[in-house]
């Protein structure tokens, strides 16, 4: 694991809640009481990513998805993305993530959300997936590769894993042009030092480096500056929307998502959806 790698983990398992983040799902899940629980019931917590549960099911829409294909969710958090895209699109999705809790915590929810026929769950590094050549016929990112210095080696690996013609997609974080400072912390990085944001133009020539030829190219700064503008963050802070982020990265949740939202209003940074197709 490279220093990055091991600075990215500590960031996402630094919370309030530390170790017992397990816990805190298994209390909250038994308060949710007995059965099935929907993708809606978690959507505050397992979307870690801007525009939540929507922007998930518009982004995943972009795929191409088909019954019966193999996908990658990439950096797959604590497994909501994935468990969407399993039972909307009849796929089996393979979910890779560095954070050991946040594996555990994926895994037990799609116990809960009766979906662990169509999903599975591991650790693992997008720089060493660690998995067969040609395996996937779609492999997705959603606010994953900020952290990630060597993105040339990360872009590389999804062409490997990709089958000849399969599709890579993003839904990621990106400098603007002229690369101002933004505030931190955001929920990605701490500081300047973990965070590592690209251009379009850098983005676009590592893809065509390794391979991958961009097909569609979406900027969704706006519709998510509108999706902050609608998000209740002292309400999401009180607990009075259900479960949040804050379980996972605890009372520094709130200002991470200030920032964020302000970057994205003062042009700091900008949003992109864009699908990909291994050439």
């Amino acid at each position: 694991m490279s220093d990055t790698s091991e600075v990215a983990r500590k960031h996402y398992e630094g919370n309030a809640a530390g170790v017992d983040l397990v816990a805190r799902v298994v209390q909250l899940l038994e308060k949710l009481g007995e059965g099935r629980i929907t993708s809606e019931q978690l959507a505050g917590l397992d979307q870690f990513h801007s525009g939540g549960l929507k922007t998930t099911a518009d982004f995943i829409e972009l795929l191409g998805l088909k019954p019966g294909m193999r996908v990658l969710d990439a950096g797959s958090g604590l497994g909501g993305p994935s468990r969407y895209t399993a039972e909307k699109y009849g796929c089996h999705v393979t979910g890779v993530d560095l954070t050991e809790s946040f594996v555990e915590v994926a895994t037990l929810l799609a116990e809960r959300t009766e979906m662990s026929q169509r999903v599975d769950y591991q650790v693992g590094n997008l720089l060493a997936l660690g998995l067969p050549n040609e395996q996937f016929d779609v492999v997705y990112t959603q606010h994953v590769v900020m952290n990630i210095l060597n993105r040339a080696q990360v872009y590389e690996e999804i062409r490997r894993v990709l089958k000849p013609g399969g599709t890579f997609g993003f839904f990621d974080v990106l400098a603007v042009d002229g690369k101002p400072a933004p505030l931190y912390p955001v929920p990605w990085a701490e500081n300047n030092d973990s965070s590592v944001l690209l251009t379009e133009a850098e983005t676009r020539a590592l893809l065509s480096d390794a391979g991958l030829a961009v097909d569609i190219w979406k900027d969704v700064t706006q519709e998510i500056i509108e999706w902050f503008d609608r998000f209740q963050l002292p309400a999401v802070q009180s607990g009075n929307q259900g479960p949040t982020l804050k379980m996972v990265m605890g009372d520094r949740f709130g200002l991470m998502a200030e920032n964020f939202a302000r970057n994205l209003r003062e042009h700091k940074v900008c949003l992109v959806m864009a699908v990909s197709t291994r050439r």
